[in-house]
Parts: C-alpha cells; structure tokens; sequence
C-alpha cells in the first residue's frame, strides 16, 4: 500500500483549509459560550460556525482529490506552482487593499430617490464596485457590460439587503 504523498497540492490545501476551519470553529464556538445571547436564532457566532462547516466539508473534499489522484499516480504538477503562487499573492494584494480602502477612505454619504426606494451610496458601495471590477479584470473578464453591471449589481444587491431589509451597518 502506498503512502500517503504530502508534497500533492491538493491534500496540503485540504490540511490547510481543515485547520482554518477547525479555527474559525472554535472561534465561533468559543464567542457564543462567552456571549450573554444563548439563542442561535440571534446569535452572530452562528455564521462563522455555519461557514467553518461549509469549509470543512470543501477541505474534506480536496484532501479525498488529492489521495485519490496520488492512489492513480497522478503526477503534481510543479512547473506550474511559481505562477500560481503569484497569481495568489496578486488576489490576496488585491483584497487586501480593498479592506485598507474600507478602513481608510472616508466618501460622504450620497442618497438618491428611486421611487419607494431611498437608495444611500457610501464608501462601502464605491470601494466593492472598483474591488469587482479590478479583481474581474484580473481573473479574465473582457466583456465590458459584465464587467460593469456585475460590481454594480452585486453592490446595490449587498446594499439593499442588509441596510434596507436586515438594517445592519455595513463598513
């Protein structure tokens, strides 16, 4: 019987995804036995509880791809890895300049009037947009209606459902 190979990519990001969510787990367990709100209707610890197991169950899953394609003797592909590594780097520079943007830039509040609809534009609207549209761009997206009306889309989307119907913040 063969040994399990570690050095497939598939079964170290099935490791490493695991124990993010073993994290985000605990995180969420944690905070909800420390909270005074003891329902998990209204708790918000509930969230990173459901999306740890979401995670979990995704990590499970490229763990078991990996093993399976080091059983068929699939080769790992390394020729590859340097210009994956920097296509990473580049998605997570990108996001991570989309959250020093949230945190940073302050846009004054903008509202409009869409018939019943009080529409309010803020940073967080804004920000999402040219994140969107920089991170499509990036990943490949050439045609300009998609790359126009899914940012906007999306963010008026986010917009009106928490602010309007959920009435939560949004940064």
């Amino acid at each position: 019987m063969k040994s399990m190979d570690l050095s497939n990519h598939s079964i170290q990001e099935g490791i490493f995804f695991l124990f993010l969510s073993a994290c985000l787990f605990w995180y969420g367990m944690d905070s909800y036995s420390n909270s005074f709100n003891k329902d998990w209707s209204q708790s918000p610890y509930l969230f990173p509880v459901l999306v740890s197991l979401l995670m979990a169950v995704l990590a499970v899953s490229l763990f078991y791809q990996g093993v399976k394609q080091t059983k068929d003797g699939v080769e790992n592909e390394s020729s590859s890895t340097k210009k994956c590594t920097v296509q990473v780097l580049v998605v997570l520079g990108i996001t991570l300049l989309y959250y020093v943007a949230l945190a940073v830039l302050k846009i004054p509040y903008v509202t409009f009037g869409i018939l019943a609809w009080s529409l309010t534009i803020s940073n967080f609207e804004i920000v999402t947009v040219v994140f969107l549209f920089a991170m499509m761009f990036y990943l490949g997206v050439r045609k300009l209606p998609i790359l126009i009306l899914v940012p906007i889309g999306t963010s008026l989307f986010l917009s009106v459902t928490f602010r309007a119907m959920l009435h939560v913040l949004l940064p």
